[in-house]
């Protein structure tokens, strides 16, 4: 009986514990408001942000889960054309942001630590900075700057240029009509067609990009390479991968420390080329009517004879110059009449020459 009693008075204590946690939270909004045009600054010491959108000339703005020692940490307020909200709690350790403004607007959120969603489309910059959170963006129609120290972002398009960094995660952008620079500690980056210069660079992690209006700079310490096209000067780097473009029309350097090389010219390069590989096959397709100057060369060892060599390197065109020295198997091909030099290395793999 006694043992009974005391289960029921834990149980009560449990559950007034619980009230009193209920009770010590609570949440508080305040609308502003504005222009279109005009701007949101939050900064928050923790904490999740959700943004959307309306059709009013108003900033509304709703702080959940507060505690109530925290209440005067909380400051909302307008100055100028700046809606501000500033919270440095130490105790509300579920607290939440939800903020509704106009479509065209300018965000600029810091957190230190938490995700950030924004729900709708921004016709205005953006700039997003947390020590620690997942972002996930709609369509941006200005400029995007995003920096979490780790998490996945993920952006649908944007109209303008982009600067994107994690410290540790997935990168997932739709189209960028600008430049951009995408970057993580560690992950997988996919990236739409771009209308600038590109670089993008992984610390480990498999590299998508589709056409580059411009200069290319990928690379990935342990991973993949894919490119669907650029017009400019290309650099593909991978310490441990494939490498895989095409539509290439300007000039183009590939190296992987261990993979395949794969590359399709659209045109005669515009400058000189060079495609290495520590370990792995190099596949170069340019157009029967390209004007190139090209030198393949394998290392097949001392061992192997010339007959046997030669099966290394295959071509759709014919041979200019053959040379076996010191186990290097190199051949030239002047195609066309020549024209850029396009340099292809292998240390232990086979080269394949074909037209389209």
């Amino acid at each position: 009986m006694k043992k009974k009693f005391a289960f029921v008075i834990l149980g009560l204590m449990f559950l007034f514990q619980s009230i009193n946690v209920l009770a010590s939270e609570t949440d508080k909004d305040k609308t502003f408001n504005v222009s279109k045009g005009e701007n949101l600054v939050v900064t928050l010491s923790n904490g999740n942000i959700t943004i959307n959108t309306w059709d009013k000339d108003q900033v509304y703005i709703k702080a959940k889960n507060l505690d109530e020692d925290d209440l005067q940490n909380l400051h909302l307020e307008k100055q100028g054309n700046k809606v501000i909200v500033d919270f440095n709690g130490t105790d509300s350790d579920d607290f939440m942001l939800e903020v509704v403004v106009p479509s065209k607007f300018n965000i600029d959120l810091l957190s230190g630590g938490g995700n950030i969603t924004l729900t709708s489309n921004i016709y205005g910059k953006v700039d997003i900075t947390t020590g620690g959170g997942n972002i996930k963006l709609k369509d941006i129609e200005d400029k995007l700057s995003v920096s979490t120290g780790g998490g996945n972002v993920t952006v649908n398009n944007v109209n303008s240029e982009a600067e994107i960094s994690t410290g540790g995660g997935n990168i997932d952008i739709g189209d960028v009509k600008s430049r951009v620079d995408v970057s993580t500690g560690g992950g997988n980056i996919k990236l739409g067609n771009v209308g600038g210069n590109a670089n993008v660079s992984t610390a480990g992690g498999i590299i998508t990009v589709g056409v580059v209006r411009g200069t290319a700079d990928l690379s990935t310490a342990g991973g993949n390479i894919n490119l669907e096209g650029a017009t400019g000067r290309t650099e593909l780097s991978t310490a441990g991968g494939n490498i895989y473009a095409k539509n290439i029309s300007g000039s183009v350097d590939g190296s992987t420390a261990g993979g395949n090389i794969n590359i399709e010219l659209s045109s005669s390069p515009t400058g000189n080329c060079e495609f290495s590989t520590a370990g792995g096959d190099i596949t170069l397709t340019i157009p029967s009517s390209s004007k190139v100057s090209i030198e393949a060369n394998v290392y097949v060892g001392r061992n192997v004879p010339e007959s046997e060599a030669n099966k290394f390197i295959k071509s759709d065109f014919e041979s200019s110059t053959v040379n076996f020295s010191k186990g290097n198997f190199v051949k030239t091909f002047i195609v066309n009449g020549g024209g850029s030099s396009v340099e292809l290395n292998t240390a232990s793999g086979k080269i394949k020459i074909a037209k389209k």
